[in-house]
Formats: C-alpha cells, sequence, structure tokens
C-alpha cells in the first residue's frame, strides 16, 4: 500500500514542521514526529507528500463562473472576489476546487508572499510537495444525510479552533471568536436547516462554544496528523499548487530562458551525427574498394588459391619464389622503389618477379630517363637493369625492363 507523508506547518515563516506517514486509507503508520522541515523532506524519499497550511493563511470563498474551462474560470475569479477582499488581487494566489452545480466554483486565496515563502523554504529543505492544502480542508467531512442538513468538523485545542463547514467553506480562528463565527455560518442556512457538528479535542479541557439549538458530538483527539491524514483520505479539497505555483509552470518559467540554446545544441548534435555518418559511409566505401582490389591482385598473383588471409598468404607466395630469401627480395624492392621515386616522369604500370628477376612495365618520357633509373639503381645495390623493349605510345615512351 502506498505511503502518504503528511507535514503540517503550524507557523508560515518558522523552521518547524510537525510529520507522519500515513496509508491511503487515512491511518498512520508512523508515529508524529517534529523538528525542521529538512528533516521532515528525508522523510518523503519519493513518495507522496502533503503540506498542511494553517487555516488563518488561507481564505475560502466561493465563485460563479457560468460556462467556460477551469482554466478561463481562474482568471475571471480573481476580479469577481475583489470587492470582497482587503487586499489587491495582483498580491494574491487563487486556487480553484471542482466545479459545482449553478457554475460554483470553491476558491481558496492566499497572498503571493506567503506562497513564496512556503515555496523558498521548501525548496531550501529540498522537499518537493505533491499537494498544499489549508487545514481547514485538510479536516474529514460528514455526509449531510449522515447528519442533517449541516454538517460541520471542528478541530480545537487550548487556543485555536478549526472549522470545515459544509462543501470546501471554512475558517480558522481563535477560541474565544469560534462562536460567533459559528453563529453567523448557522444564520447564512436556509431558515428550516438544522447543523450539526463533530468536535475533535487535542486538549480534553478545550471548549468549544456553539450557538443554541446545535447538534454538537465531542471526539477525543489524539494528534491533529491522524485527523488531517482521516480527512486527506476521504474529503474533497483544494490544492494550492496551481496557475504561477503549479510544477509544470515553475518547469516552463526555468526551461523557457534555455529552450532556444537547448534547439540549438540540439541541431549542431544532429549535424555532427550526420558529419559522422556521412564520414563512415565515406570510409566504408574506401575499405570496400580497397578490399576490391586487394582480392583482385590475389587472385592475379594466386589464380588457385582461396582468400583467407591474404597478407599472410602473399607473403608466403613471395618467399616461395623467390627461393626463401624473402628479406633479399624485400631489399630489393625497396632499391627499385626508391630508384622509380627519383624518375617522378616514370609511371610504373605492372612488375611481376619470377625466379629471381623483376620485370616492370612502365611509361616515362624519353631514353635517357631509362638511362638515369639504371644508374640510380647501380647507385643503390648490385642490381642490374636490362631494357627489353622500348616503343612510343602517344606523347610517352612505354619501356619494358627487367632488373636483377
Amino acid at each position: 500500500m502506498a505511503k502518504h507523508v503528511i507535514i503540517h506547518l503550524p507557523r508560515i515563516g518558522e523552521d518547524h514542521a510537525i510529520w507522519a506517514v500515513a496509508d491511503d486509507r487515512g491511518a498512520l503508520t508512523s508515529e508524529v514526529r517534529s523538528g525542521s522541515l529538512e528533516q521532515a523532506a528525508k522523510e518523503v524519499e519519493g513518495r507522496r507528500a502533503t503540506l498542511v497550511l494553517p487555516g488563518n493563511d488561507v481564505l475560502l470563498a466561493e465563485a460563479n463562473v457560468p460556462g467556460g474551462s477551469a482554466a478561463r474560470a481562474l482568471q475571471a475569479i480573481p476580479f469577481q472576489l475583489e470587492d470582497q477582499l482587503a487586499d489587491d488581487v495582483d498580491l494574491l494566489h487563487f486556487a480553484i476546487g471542482a466545479k459545482g452545480k449553478s457554475d460554483i466554483y470553491p476558491v481558496a486565496v492566499v497572498g503571493r508572499e506567503t506562497m513564496d515563502m512556503v515555496n523558498e523554504h521548501c525548496a531550501q529543505a529540498g522537499l518537493r510537495p505533491t499537494e498544499i492544502v489549508p487545514e481547514t480542508l485538510a479536516l474529514p467531512k460528514f455526509e449531510p444525510e449522515e447528519m442533517g442538513d449541516a454538517a460541520w468538523t471542528a478541530l480545537i485545542d487550548s487556543e485555536s479552533a478549526v472549522v470545515r463547514l459544509n462543501g470546501y467553506k471554512g475558517f480558522s480562528t481563535d477560541t474565544t471568536m469560534a462562536g460567533i463565527m459559528l453563529d453567523g455560518a448557522r444564520q447564512d442556512l436556509p431558515e428550516d436547516a438544522s447543523a450539526s457538528m463533530v468536535v475533535y479535542r487535542t486538549d480534553p479541557h478545550a471548549v468549544m462554544p456553539a450557538p443554541e439549538n446545535m447538534d454538537i458530538e465531542t471526539r477525543a483527539c489524539e494528534s491533529r496528523l491522524s485527523l488531517y491524514a482521516s480527512g486527506l483520505a476521504s474529503a474533497p479539497r483544494i490544492n494550492l499548487l496551481q496557475g504561477d505555483y503549479s510544477p509544470k509552470t515553475k518547469f516552463d518559467k526555468t526551461w523557457k530562458p534555455w529552450r532556444w540554446t537547448a534547439v540549438l545544441a540540439a541541431v549542431l548534435g544532429v549535424t555532427l551525427l550526420v558529419g559522422k555518418w556521412l564520414e563512415y559511409r565515406e570510409l566504408s566505401s574506401q575499405v570496400a574498394q580497397l578490399d576490391s582490389q586487394i582480392a583482385d591482385v590475389f587472385k592475379e598473383a594466386m589464380p588457385e588459391s582461396r582468400m583467407v588471409r591474404p597478407l599472410t598468404q602473399m607473403e608466403t607466395h613471395a618467399k616461395s619464389l623467390s627461393g626463401g630469401n624473402f628479406d633479399g627480395f624485400t631489399s630489393n624492392l625497396s632499391q627499385i622503389a626508391a630508384s622509380l621515386a627519383t624518375q617522378p616522369q616514370t609511371k610504373l604500370r605492372s612488375i611481376s618477379f619470377r625466379e629471381g628477376r623483376f620485370d616492370l612495365d612502365l611509361t616515362t618520357d624519353a631514353i635517357p630517363t631509362l638511362d638515369l633509373l639504371k644508374a640510380e639503381l647501380k647507385k643503390r645495390g648490385d642490381l642490374v637493369m636490362t631494357v627489353q623493349s622500348a616503343n612510343n605510345e602517344k606523347d610517352a615512351l612505354r619501356g619494358r625492363i627487367r632488373i636483377e
């Protein structure tokens, strides 16, 4: 069963919290602890967390917004309630609950300064609450059909009273004022309606003043957190994390200044990947061409052999052709290559080796160049060059020479 951490801030602005872990049925599964908000945050560890604010910091109201979506209603509600509020609507944060009958929206109003302070405190403590709820709406809600026309819930201690009225209404005040406010709520009911209230006491000596002719049932309450856990598991509520304070909105505000940078980075990354892919294709094509050329050379040199390890096979074949003197073969071939390099106008067309001699087919510019090549070979060792044939072809001289 999923665990739910309930954290209560008795006073906003103070680093003191009370918390406990509850299950989905609203029963506490841990003892109630108190300490700093940072200590409470460590208890969360990825679980769902609800932060309960003092009821006297949040005003509960109602607004009639015909038709439209909840987003449009949220835009219109501040101006509908403007006459009922002491502060400028620009300084206030509005959150709404599910629309009821006759297009009535329940509304929770809290100062932006208060929300900013709570958010900053949570960020410093490393806490990211799933919900922020006023304690008035964290109390259990009894259905009117169970206890009359109006079924209210109250939580009192020696100093304060928190009352949940019908629906999403409620208030928080000190015990001396509770009777007056309850009398006002009683007078707002229809003339023939009755009202009843369940009062939970964390202090056995606390007294809840109430209007006459109201049915009062008093129950003991071991801890505020146990009552909040029950209410949050069963009763409707308003989450204050809406509008500018919703997690998505905060993410968007952080993301938007960097989005074009991220887009450019993504484009650059794609460009680099495409470039690397094209380079890989080009290299793969070159490798395929080299493999094909190696196969052609191997087939020409060793037509009766199957190519497995061409370099090793051709080295072995070259040794057999050189009578086992492979070092002499490579040395002679090196001398020929070095000599040819001194005559850039000379192009080697083919070379073959058999029985200790090299036969070269080449093109050059003139007979004197062949003489220079012969002198270079003599200078580099004991190789002897003989011109087998020399014929003019177009603008070049094609010669076949033997070196041994």
